[in-house]
Formats: C-alpha cells, sequence, structure tokens
C-alpha cells in the first residue's frame, strides 16, 4: 500500500527578534506514515513539532525539504491544488472553538467543507448529521453554535467535520490537552473507533507521552527543532537513549 504521508529534510527557521539571527525552528526533520497507523510527535514547547505540523497542512511554508500525501508533492501547493489536498489531509486543533466561525451552527461549519468540494447541501447536511452521531451528537447540535457548547462537544465537531470528507490523513495537534481526564478518554475512545471503521491514519501531535502510549504505534521525539528519538511508545518509554527524553518523561509519568 502507498506510504499515506512522507517528509524529508524539513527545515523552517524564524528572525529573532531585534537580532540578525534566525531561529532554527525545525531543521532537517524526516519521517514516514504508514497506511492505518497513528504516529506521534511528542515534545516540550518551542520543540518544532506544532511547526511541522503547520508546514505539512500548508498553514507555514517549508524554507527547504518535501512533503509527499499519498505519492504527491504537496510542498510549495497552492489555490485549487490545495482545495484537493484537503480533501485528503485535515487538521483538528488544540482549541476546536477558534476553529469555528461563531456566526455559523456546527452543522453548517462542518458541511461547508463539503460543499466547497463540489458536493450538494442535501447529500452534504445528511453526511454531516451522520458523522455527528456517531461522534456522539444528537441531531439538535447541529443547531448549536461553538459558544453554547462544550469543550469536548466542541471537539466531537471538530473531530465530525474533519473525519466528513474521508481524509487519508487526519493531523491532532494537542486535539485532547485542554479537556478534563474523562472527556479526553471519550474522545480517544471515538478516534480508535475512527480508525477501526474508517482506516484512518494520524499524526498525533503531543507533549504527553503517557497518552501517546496508550494511542499511538510508533512515536518521534523533538527538540529545539531536530528528531532525536524513534521507536515504539513502549521501547521510548522503558528504555530512552536520549537525556532530554528521559527528563520528558520523568515529568509527565
Amino acid at each position: 500500500m502507498e506510504t499515506v504521508l512522507e517528509v524529508r529534510n524539513l527545515t523552517k527557521t524564524f528572525p529573532k527578534r531585534g537580532s540578525r539571527e534566525a531561529l532554527e525552528a525545525v531543521a532537517d526533520v524526516s519521517f514516514r506514515i504508514e497506511p492505518g497507523e497513528c504516529l506521534a510527535v511528542i515534545g516540550g514547547s518551542g520543540s518544532g513539532k506544532t511547526t511541522v505540523a503547520k508546514m505539512i497542512t500548508r498553514l507555514l511554508p517549508a524554507d527547504s525539504g518535501q512533503i509527499f500525501l499519498m505519492g504527491e508533492e504537496i510542498t510549495h501547493a497552492k489555490g485549487k491544488a490545495l482545495r484537493t489536498i484537503y480533501r485528503k489531509m485535515q487538521m483538528v486543533f488544540q482549541t476546536p472553538a477558534e476553529s469555528f466561525d461563531p456566526r455559523r451552527t456546527l452543522g453548517e461549519s462542518a458541511a461547508e467543507s463539503l460543499c466547497n468540494q463540489g458536493i450538494g447541501k442535501a447529500e452534504a447536511a445528511s453526511r454531516v448529521q451522520e458523522l455527528f452521531l456517531r461522534c456522539g451528537l444528537p441531531e439538535e447540535y447541529l443547531m448549536r453554535y461553538p459558544h453554547e457548547v462544550s469543550g469536548g462537544q466542541c471537539q466531537r465537531a471538530a473531530i465530525a467535520r474533519a473525519a466528513v470528507l474521508h481524509p487519508a490523513l487526519l493531523i491532532l495537534d494537542e486535539a485532547t490537552s485542554a479537556l478534563d481526564m474523562t472527556v479526553q478518554k471519550e474522545i480517544l475512545e471515538l478516534l480508535s473507533e475512527l480508525r477501526r471503521e474508517e482506516g484512518m491514519t494520524y499524526l498525533f501531535i503531543s507533549h504527553d507521552i503517557a497518552l501517546v502510549q496508550q494511542f499511538c504505534d510508533r512515536v518521534l521525539v523533538m527538540d529545539q527543532g531536530r528528531m532525536i528519538e524513534e521507536g515504539t511508545p513502549d521501547e521510548v518509554i522503558r528504555a530512552p537513549r536520549q537525556e532530554y527524553t528521559k527528563r520528558l518523561i520523568e515529568s509527565i509519568l
């Protein structure tokens, strides 16, 4: 089967405020994700993990390197090509309410992504209703606005909005970190169910290695923009090779 995502030598720098020097946020990062896999990228604040996700989704341009989605290079995609890419790849953010238009209902926002792909309003509404139900949101939530629901309910709606397009890749950027433990567990169960039933592939961005151990197949550790360690969650937790990884584990477990 075709590799879902391949990143080759990805690099990103930002100018330092008040300095001629540049901050190397991501340095020569490479990895692959295979179909049905859940790959975690973990690290502390400023490690570069979210910058990697933003470059993959084209929210930030890469300075150098290449990004391939389902075998197609998307490193410099824009315009119509980018709309096609977003049908294959979706992202769920840490604070879902901020990713919804406050003037639209949750149902309208979720249907918009389908309508943008040329699907009629009636079919879009039907698909969204089905996904909301599968994500644990009764029909009345279609008519609610982001500020009218809890954080967990809003995150369920965000997952439904992303999953309704049946993307090849779903990127989850700290998607459960703002939720309490009970809701976090429910969201992870929902994501596991979608993975089993839809064969979805996940890139899971997190700082929480204990959470990653429960949910992911493989983990990459980032520090200061570089990939420093890779393995299964059990391998990384039980026998970390890098001092940074050891400190990261000790701070969480």
